[in-house]
């Protein structure tokens, strides 16, 4: 279960951050450049470890994570 949670939360982070600095980007604003930053070491560390969960049950836990995290980065775009 632990291993899920951890899938699911990267999903949620990784693609929470690419929703906000997309969103940024699209405005205009500076600060999707510290967001871009952020998103590169997250995306860097997902992938060093993200062939250690396997499985329909990880690929469920992700792809909700992903969309859990698309909502938070469009909220987080708007404040």
């Amino acid at each position: 279960m632990t291993l899920l949670l951890d899938v699911w939360a990267r999903g949620a982070l990784v693609v929470c951050l690419v929703s906000l600095n997309t969103r940024l980007l699209a405005d205009g604003r500076w600060s999707a450049i510290g967001v871009a930053t952020l998103l590169s070491c997250v995306w860097w560390l997902n992938a060093r470890s993200a062939s250690r969960a396997n499985g329909p049950a990880a690929m469920v836990a992700y792809a909700t994570g992903a969309g859990c995290g698309t909502a938070v980065g469009l909220w987080l775009a708007t404040l």
